[in-house]
C-alpha cells in the first residue's frame, strides 16, 4: 500500500512545481507601470502637484492624491493597464472674502453680472473641461431639461480612454467625471441591430376586388337538344 502512495505523492510535488514556475514566470513578465510613469500620467492629465502616491499591497493599483488650489483629488491608477479610473474631486477650502475681494465684487461689469443670469457658454464650457481632464475634445450637448441645466462634455484623453464631464452651466463647476473604454464603446455602437424600414400606409399594397365570374348552365341547353331529337 506505502508502495503505491509514494508514487502519487512524488507526482503530486512535480505537478504543484510546475505550476508554482508557471505562475512564478507570469508574475515575472507582466510589465507593470513604474511610479515615474504614474507620475508623468497624473501630470498630463490634473494640474496642481502629488501630495501622495502610494503603491498597494498587490501591487497592482497606485493610490494618488493632487492638490490642485481649492480641490483635492484622489484617483487611482491601474498598473497593468496603465489607466486612471474611480476619479473623486473635494473642494478642500472655501474661498476668503476680504475688503479687496468685497471691492471687486461691487466694481464687476454689467457684462459678467449678466453672465450670472444666462450660465457660462459653450466655449466657457470646453475650457473648464480641457483644464479638468486634458485630452482631445469630441463633443457636446447641453442638457436643458436637468435641473440645473448642464453641458455633457467628451473628450479623448489616451489612445484607448475617454471621459464624459459634466459641467454646471450656471456656475461652471464641474459636477462629474465619467471614464470609458474608446474600443469597447465603438464595438457597441456597431453591434447595434438596423430595423428595417417599415411600408407607410400609402405604400401598403391594396388587395384588387374580386372579379365575380358567371358561368353559363350549358346542361339546360343540351336537355333542350335531346328532347328535339326525340
Amino acid at each position: 500500500m506505502n508502495k503505491a502512495i509514494k508514487p502519487l505523492l512524488l507526482l503530486l510535488m512535480c505537478a504543484l512545481f510546475v505550476v508554482l514556475m508557471a505562475v512564478i514566470y507570469l508574475k515575472s513578465t507582466e510589465k507593470l507601470m513604474t511610479e515615474k510613469e504614474a507620475r508623468e500620467l497624473v501630470t498630463e492629465r490634473y494640474t496642481g502637484h502629488i501630495i501622495k502616491l502610494d503603491n498597494r499591497k498587490d501591487h497592482r493599483i497606485y493610490d494618488v492624491e493632487i492638490k490642485d488650489k481649492n480641490k483635492l483629488y484622489s484617483v487611482e491608477i491601474d498598473r497593468l493597464k496603465g489607466t486612471i479610473k474611480n476619479v473623486d474631486a473635494k473642494i478642500t477650502e472655501k474661498k476668503k472674502v476680504t475688503k479687496t475681494t468685497k471691492a471687486k465684487e461691487k466694481n464687476k461689469p454689467k457684462e459678467q453680472n449678466k453672465q450670472k443670469k444666462t450660465g457660462i457658454t459653450e466655449k466657457k464650457a470646453k475650457q473648464i473641461v480641457m483644464q479638468e481632464v486634458g485630452g482631445t475634445f469630441v463633443s457636446i450637448k447641453k442638457n436643458e431639461h436637468a435641473t440645473p441645466v448642464t453641458y455633457s462634455v467628451t473628450h479623448h484623453v489616451g489612445h484607448n480612454e475617454g471621459a464624459v464631464v459634466t459641467v454646471n452651466a450656471i456656475n461652471g463647476k464641474v459636477n462629474a467625471v465619467s471614464w470609458f473604454n474608446i474600443e469597447q464603446t465603438e464595438a457597441q455602437d456597431n453591434d447595434t441591430p438596423v430595423v428595417p424600414n417599415q411600408p407607410t400606409q400609402e405604400e401598403t399594397p391594396i388587395n384588387p376586388p374580386q372579379q365575380e365570374h358567371i358561368y353559363d348552365n350549358d346542361d339546360d341547353d343540351f336537355d333542350d337538344d335531346d328532347g328535339d331529337d326525340d
